[in-house]
């Protein structure tokens, strides 16, 4: 566990004294209150709120598998989180974080100590007033689970410690130029509502650290909190009247969450009006569609986003170089962006190309199977009969468009592929460790947080192993030399050439099927007012950003 300190200071014996003195008071005061006869009571009368009550619907085919913000790790995840929970800081939109939880901060010359000092008045769902002590309960719970995004502060954070009831320390190993930058995954939980829902688990006086509760409760501050979960159905989320950033008309009062096994499905029920705002995972051709529909809204924005295909580097057959880059020069990029994205452009490496820090100085296949047959009869498995396997989200129709594309490309280098539909809970589970990580996976990697650290660090450090992002399972110890280094250089332009060098190396290396930047896409009704994709992970599903004032 990391150590959490408390800076304390002296305390005299007249202090002392004296709280004695008020204790005794108070317990006297409280046993002649107790003597007296209790007063009649009326039943309280509740005063309805003026006006509807403002239900706003969001339709997904994701089903997830978690609430808890120490285990949230994509789109879905995050969207429960960020309705529900309050971060240290919070994303803009193309720049750095802004103040949140924490109103302002500061680091040491060194890079090594940052000293954050939180808003005073936030209030937890429960009632209790966010301090500086849940803070570092929370940065020392994600570390201790190693869940989710712990792996952004794993080996880096050393200590956390508390100052004041509003003020808080980290201390870390080593100075991380872009450690504000991640925080706007720390989510702030309510440390004595967790504890008192915790069961016996590895943690000592910790037990489970409440994970059986949250996976269906939240200890949050957010705008909304959970009122209903039926796994695989709907969650239902309503408004929390003392939100510390306040309410103004026209935002939802109740969020229902909507899970429809499939896209045909949920579409008709958003064209009949059943749902308000659908998700991002419809295929271009259904926008296209809806862009014709009376009263519907399709909104475009360019994307911070990486389409790829996953290779397992540590398994057969693409554990051989020459492999990888033969099947990277059978995929028929055109056809990918033309016929199944309806636009976006080819990736040009890991790192999206409106995104922090990208680099142009990499390899980038083409469509060329002359050359593919010549990699391929280099490599170790040259002759051979080879059959993989490609897994894709069930209900996705992209991304099963995507793999018969690559099968009809491989057919043609030897390779055999069957496509394998799966739920997007299983493909996170599946992909914790290599020997049970598929073949090939299809992955839409959005920007975490605003750096290049989030499209190298967290897809080929090998801290990183074991998420979605990250199952290729590369591994190159230079690579991960040049990460590390990146991480502590505070100089800018220095930071992002170290970068640079590590998307140079990954495509080199052909590490993953970087397939395209595509266009983000969503699509809602038209009375729904104030939706902004920002371009991280999530954040932009925060539903009380939304005006629906004049829904009917």
């Amino acid at each position: 566990m990391i150590k959490i300190s408390r800076s304390v200071k002296g305390i005299t014996s007249a202090k002392i004294i004296a709280v004695v003195i008020i204790v005794i008071i108070i317990a006297v005061a409280a046993f002649m209150l107790a003597m007296k006869p209790p007063a009649e009571t009326t039943s309280p009368t509740v005063s309805p709120s003026p006006g509807k009550v403002l239900e706003f619907v969001y339709g997904t085919t994701q089903e997830t598998g978690t609430f808890d913000p120490a285990k949230h790790r994509d789109e879905t995840e995050t969207m429960y989180v960020v309705n529900t929970y309050d971060p240290l800081l919070y994303p803009t939109k193309g720049g750095p974080p802004k103040p949140w939880v924490a109103e302002k901060w500061e680091a040491s010359e060194d890079g090594k100590v940052w000293t954050f000092y939180i808003r005073k008045g936030i209030k937890f769902h429960s009632g209790r007033e966010l301090t500086a002590e849940d803070v570092a309960f929370s940065m020392q719970r994600v570390l201790d689970l190693g869940t989710g995004f712990s792996f952004l502060w794993k080996g880096l954070v050393e200590k956390v410690e508390v100052v004041d009831k509003y003020t808080v320390k980290f201390y870390l190993a080593k100075p991380f130029a872009e450690f504000p930058a991640t925080l706007i995954h720390l989510f702030i939980v309510d440390k004595e509502e967790v504890l008192k829902h915790k069961q016996d688990g590895p943690f000592g006086e910790y037990g489970d650290y409440g994970q059986a509760w949250l996976a269906e409760h939240d200890a949050g501050s957010g705008p909304y909190k959970v009122v209903e979960f039926k796994r695989g159905e709907r969650v239902v989320l309503e408004k929390f009247e003392d939100y510390w950033a306040g309410w103004s008309p026209g935002k939802p009062d109740r969020v229902i969450i909507l899970v429809v096994g499939e896209q045909a499905t949920l579409v008709s029920m958003f064209k009949k009006g059943e749902v308000d705002i659908v998700e991002q995972w419809l295929p271009a051709d259904t926008f296209e569609a809806l862009k014709k529909e009376p009263g519907i809204v399709v909104k475009e924005d360019p994307d911070a986003k990486l389409f790829f295909v996953s290779m397992n580097n540590k398994k057969p057959p693409f554990d051989d170089v020459n492999v990888r880059k033969a099947v990277s020069y059978a995929i028929d990029y055109e056809a990918i962006i033309k016929n199944v994205f309806r636009g976006g452009v080819q990736a040009v490496g890991p790192i999206p190309v409106i995104a922090p820090g990208h680099c142009d100085e990499v390899t980038v296949y083409t469509y060329d199977i002359d050359k593919a047959k010549e990699y391929m009869a280099k490599s170790k498995y040259a002759g051979q009969t080879l059959k993989v396997q490609y897994v894709y989200v069930s209900g996705v129709a992209v991304e099963e468009q995507v793999g018969l594309i690559i099968k009809e490309g491989l057919k043609q280098i030897g390779i055999e592929v069957e496509l394998v539909p799966e739920p997007w809970s299983r493909i996170v589970e599946l992909v914790k460790t290599p020997e049970t990580t598929p073949d090939m996976v299809a992955i839409f990697h959005t920007l975490k947080y605003p750096s290049p650290d989030s499209h190298t660090y967290l897809m080929f450090h090998p801290k990183a192993h074991g998420t979605y992002m990250s199952c290729m399972w590369y591994e190159n110890d230079e690579v991960t030399q040049l990460l590390d280094q990146a991480r502590t250089t505070l100089d800018q332009e220095e930071r992002y050439r170290l970068y640079c060098e590590v998307t140079k190396k990954v495509t080199e290396d052909a590490a993953a099927l970087f397939i395209i930047n595509p266009i983000h896409r969503i699509a809602f009704r038209d009375y729904v007012k104030g939706y902004d994709y920002i371009g991280i992970l999530g954040f932009d599903l925060r539903f009380y950003n939304l005006d629906i004032s004049g829904k009917p």
